[in-house]
């Protein structure tokens, strides 16, 4: 039986993830979403649809958010649409495609790097299976290069956690209809 309810809640990294190998962090945080019922997840599938199908308004903070730190020189890529590529990256675990790179892989781990002169932004899912049920977890860990990475995560940070947590959210009940 599909579960219709997806909660997500915040929760600690979980000890067998490979980031642990990215500690100590200036900022971490994890979220988990247990699902029942539903096909089985793989990290590959759940982080290519995490970056792939962003909800609009996703779309427009991002956009404002290259606008507003484009002249403080951080990357903020172009507007081609990478789907595609993003795909064949990290299900071969591809080393980089210049902004994000795929760094550790298991059969229920895929970590990423986000690369960029004022911080780097380690994003993994993680899924555990437990008789009838599924975890999907989005861990991020943050390691700030500057003065400038902190600020700029001091205004990014509440918008982080409320955009991994629907996106979290959304990409479950996708995939397990």
């Amino acid at each position: 039986m599909k579960n219709d309810k997806t909660d997500v809640h915040k929760t600690d990294v979980p000890v067998n993830s490979l980031t642990h190998q990215y500690l100590p962090a200036d900022y971490t945080d994890a979220f988990a979403c247990e699902i029942t019922g539903a096909k089985k997840l793989s990290a590959d599938k759940v982080m290519i649809d995490f970056w792939t199908v962003m909800p609009g308004w996703v779309n427009a903070l991002f956009k404002l958010r290259n606008v507003l730190v484009r002249p403080f020189g951080m990357e903020t890529g172009d507007n081609k649409d990478r789907s595609e590529e993003l795909k064949k990256m990290i299900r071969e675990g591809q080393a980089s495609n210049g902004l994000m790179s795929v760094v550790a892989k298991s059969g229920n781990e895929t970590v990423i790097l986000l690369n960029d002169k004022h911080l780097d932004a380690y994003i993994s899912v993680f899924i555990t299976e437990s008789h009838h049920s599924q975890t999907a977890t989005a861990i991020t860990l943050v390691h700030y290069h500057n003065r400038l990475g902190r600020i700029y995560f001091f205004f990014i940070r509440p918008f982080h956690k409320i955009i991994v947590k629907d996106m979290l959210k959304s990409t479950i009940k996708r995939m397990s209809i």
